[in-house]
């Protein structure tokens, strides 16, 4: 009994050692995310990038160091380092949205604000000093009323709706266009450069983005906003100067190559992935691989996104077609190749995604 008591005693006392590291280790990251808003403040005053990739890799490889000296896995200190610089760099970034106080004294206007993109962009101007109100069907009486009063007076007019929907407001507002810029995040563009030219024609001031990210992201580094050149530079250049603030890589392409470009970013990747999901059997395997997980994790993500979303993303736009034929061929390819049992030509399709994937 004695014995037990021991024992029990140890692994108490342990265990108050580790709850005591644990509030610790907090304690010290909170520290050094201060630190970092400090380090934030001064390469603004000295306008330097927040994100320093250099600095980042002399951390990263100090942690991995400092892990084998005191017989640690090296990647469990690179993975607790690699988070503390993103919510670092979280704060960074949220600081220089703040301080550039792009929308002081603006306002802006989100149609189809309710949705959980537009909920994001919400979030995003008024991180910037923007007054923000919302049009949508599932927002209060009173939400709609102060937006209907604003859309024509709106500094900023963001269209968070579907491109059939985008299209429609578009018509409409070309009788009275609204006198502040006016933008889309649609997925595809083909069904608005109608309505665009109609109300660009009628004096509308009109720009398109696609940010290429979901509504969960909290920091935009390494995220891709794309830019579509509407010819209007003026508008362009506005929306543009929303994301300057923030890490995310702003990448300018013509309003007409869009699609193209996404039928293989996304028609392509999301028909990928959805075919996967399908082809999983209806009970789970008692056993699963590295690359088995990861695929089903991405699956998982894709399947619960929105359908009418990802419905429009394949039927809307006039590539898609294209790019599915391609996934279709490569299954095709595959399956001649092991039809003829021919390892050699087997590793050259290896050989060839080799090269596809090196490029990226």
């Amino acid at each position: 009994m004695d014995s037990e008591e021991n024992v029990e005693q140890d692994l108490e006392s342990l265990r108050d050692r580790i709850r005591d590291i644990d509030r610790e280790m907090v304690a010290l990251a909170a520290e050094r995310v201060r630190l970092a808003r400090q380090v934030g403040e001064i390469k603004r005053a000295q306008k330097r990038s927040t994100v320093d990739y250099a600095q980042e890799r002399v951390v990263l490889e100090r942690a991995r160091d400092a892990a084998r000296s005191h017989g640690l896995d090296s990647a469990v200190a690179e993975d607790m380092v690699a988070r503390l610089i993103r919510a670092s760099v979280t704060v960074q970034e949220e600081d220089s949205l703040r301080v550039a106080g792009t929308g002081a004294g603006k306002t802006a206007l989100i149609v189809g604000g309710a949705g959980r993109m537009g909920r994001w962009m919400g979030r995003f101007l008024e991180a910037q000093g923007y007054t923000i109100g919302v049009l949508d069907p599932m927002a209060t009486a009173a939400e709609n009323e102060w937006g209907r009063e604003r859309l024509h007076s709106a500094d900023v007019v963001i269209c968070a709706t579907p491109p059939g929907a985008t299209a429609s407001l578009y018509g409409e507002w070309s009788r009275k266009p609204p006198s502040g810029v006016v933008a889309d995040i649609a997925s595809i563009k083909t069904p608005l450069v109608g309505p665009i030219r109609r109300l660009q024609r009628a004096g509308g001031r009109i720009a398109s983005i696609h940010p290429m990210f979901g509504p969960d992201i909290a920091l935009l580094r390494d995220a891709d906003v794309v830019i579509c050149d509407t010819d209007d530079e003026e508008a362009t250049s506005a929306v543009e100067a929303l994301f300057r603030p923030t890490t995310a890589r702003l990448v300018r392409i013509a309003l007409a190559d869009h699609d193209r470009i996404m039928a293989d970013l996304l028609s392509l990747a999301h028909a990928t992935t959805i075919a996967f999901a399908l082809s999983l059997p209806e009970e789970e395997h008692p056993v699963r691989s590295t690359t088995f997980q990861a695929l089903e994790g991405l699956a998982a993500e894709v399947v619960r996104e929105s359908p009418e979303v990802y419905y429009e993303i394949q039927a809307d736009n006039p590539c898609s077609a294209s790019a599915i034929e391609k996934l279709r061929g490569a299954l095709d390819r595959i399956t001649a190749v092991v039809a003829a049992r021919s390892p050699e030509s087997f590793g050259k399709l290896l050989e060839e995604g080799q090269r596809r994937t090196g490029k990226r």
